[in-house]
């Protein structure tokens, strides 16, 4: 009998034990499988939604492609300046450069600009990338090329940046390396690298549509952590039935949780804080002013991405609730601060929010709570202005009578037209790091940011770069008449304490 109770006493630790690993596996790699395939999900709906504008563009440079070069450039400019996530576009006959939206008419030899023969081989449309070019060497780029008939084939240009930023974006605590490829030229990875002997999962996805393949190679060793986490979670053999039950309903459970649900949770446990970036101006470099970036740290002390969240809360509804939180967080920090007037605090605001009945309340909610010496600007995107601009000239007019000021943010990345901005109530305009990025040396040719600056100029609105991280670009912003800057050359995002301290030295 004792023998037995031994054998049972055995037993009854070695079984549950045995059970608790194999599901902790198992739910590791279920999880790990859930994670990777919603990364992938963004990323390949991303990819797709480039090309199809690439695409378009691509389509309305063919389209002129019978005509002489001097016609159509204008054209071609705005195509190239104003669509978004297109560096170039421009027509090819004979592997020469006819016409682009960036060199204009001065024929150049293809195959040396851009180390390949732009041709579609046949028809359609072909899709490759490049490791660089000879006006921005060492930049990725993916090109998109189609027959424009006339013995032409017609290109547009898109930096791989724009793929590798949301691959940045979505690092997680999985390690996984994405690797993206299209039908020629070389892969396009994130900053995440995994040796070339450590044991991996692979998982391959594919879009016909963007000829694009993705592989997400993570490592074996990503599951031991929630591994362990989940056997911990199982907890005592003594409640191991109970634990189960626990278990169950918390995997059930989780499939309804949303980030929504994470971001109220959140917002209630005081996980969100504001960073300040400063503005300064060009010309003396003195800070002018700030503008107010939403962060959102884990228990672990890790920081999730803007990008991810934010894009989050405005797919569920919640980018109204975590704005009037921002705001709240704004004002208690504000608070402790004196600064010279005039200082420029700004804050960014969604469609959904300018589109709201109470947006104005809840600017004005803000704004009351401020020092005199602080003008709150309003920074909105080209997006929100269009979709309802009569509304929307209404509530930024009424606020600007209060004193409140307007900045179009990420100007030239979206569909804003010229008659369109100049009888919007605007006050400034920031130019998107995407513009300012094609300044990588002295002497480098930008039509483009030329356009953009020309333009604020004559319409009598100040200028805000975004994105500067080099002194060749502070440079040029000086001796070109743009008045403010923010980026890494002059300073991060920094916390209320730290930001207060470094404007105070």
């Amino acid at each position: 009998m004792k023998r037995l109770s031994n054998r049972v006493l055995a037993l009854s630790i070695l079984l549950p034990a045995m059970l608790i690993i194999l599901l902790s596996s198992g739910m590791a790699v279920h999880q790990l499988k859930r994670e990777t395939a919603i990364t992938a999900g963004i990323l390949m709906k991303q990819i797709d939604r480039v090309t199809g504008i690439a695409r378009h563009a691509t389509r309305i440079t063919a389209e002129m492609a019978d005509r002489p070069c001097d016609e159509i450039l204008e054209k071609m400019t705005s195509v190239g300046a104003f669509t978004p996530y297109i560096r170039n576009t421009g027509l090819i006959r004979d592997d020469n450069l006819v016409c682009s939206s960036v060199t204009g008419a001065k024929i150049r030899n293809a195959s040396e600009l851009y180390g390949t023969r732009l041709s579609t081989g046949g028809g359609g449309v072909r899709i490759f990338s490049l490791s660089g070019t000879t006006s921005v060497p060492g930049q990725q780029a993916v090109i998109y090329a189609a027959d424009a008939g006339h013995g032409m084939t017609a290109f547009s240009v898109v930096d791989a940046r724009h793929f590798t930023d949301l691959m940045n974006a979505l690092d997680n605590e999985t390690h996984a390396a994405l690797q993206l490829q299209f039908s020629g030229g070389p892969v396009i990875s994130g900053q995440e690298k995994i040796s070339a002997h450590s044991p991996v999962f692979r998982a391959a996805f594919h879009s016909p549509y963007s000829q694009a393949h993705l592989l997400v190679q993570t490592p074996v060793r990503s599951l031991l952590h929630p591994g362990l986490r989940n056997i911990l979670f199982l907890g005592p053999l003594s409640l191991l039935l109970t634990l189960i039950a626990l278990y169950v309903w918390r995997h059930w459970h989780s499939k309804k949780l949303s980030l929504a649900d994470e971001i109220r949770k959140g917002m209630d446990a005081g996980a969100f804080s504001v960073h300040y970036q400063p503005i300064c101006e060009t010309a003396t470099g003195k800070c002018a002013g700030a503008e107010a970036l939403i962060r959102w740290q884990q228990k672990d002390g890790s920081f999730i991405s803007p990008d991810v969240f934010i894009r989050a809360a405005e797919e569920h509804g919640m980018i109204i609730s975590l704005t009037r939180h921002l705001f709240t967080l704004i004002a208690e920090d504000v608070s402790h601060w004196q600064v010279t007037a005039p200082f420029h605090l700004s804050v960014n605001i969604a469609a959904a929010h300018l589109a709201d009945e109470a947006f104005t309340k809840d600017v004005l909610r803000l704004w009351v709570t401020l020092a005199s010496s602080l003008n709150l600007v309003l920074e909105i995107t080209e997006r929100s202005l269009v979709e309802d601009a009569d509304r929307a000239s209404e509530k930024l007019n009424e606020l600007r009578q209060r004193g409140c000021k307007v900045a179009v943010d990420d100007f030239g990345t979206g569909y804003c037209s010229l008659s369109l901005l100049q009888r919007l109530p605007v006050d400034y305009l920031k130019i998107d790091k995407s513009f300012i990025d094609t300044l990588s040396s002295a002497g480098t040719d930008t039509p483009i940011l030329d356009t953009i600056v020309g333009l604020s100029q004559r319409l009598g609105l100040a200028t805000i770069a975004e994105g500067v991280s080099t002194t060749c670009q502070a440079d040029w912003l000086r001796e070109n008449d743009v008045p403010y800057a923010q980026g890494f050359r002059y300073a991060r995002p920094m916390p209320s304490p730290d930001f207060y301290q470094w404007y105070s030295r």
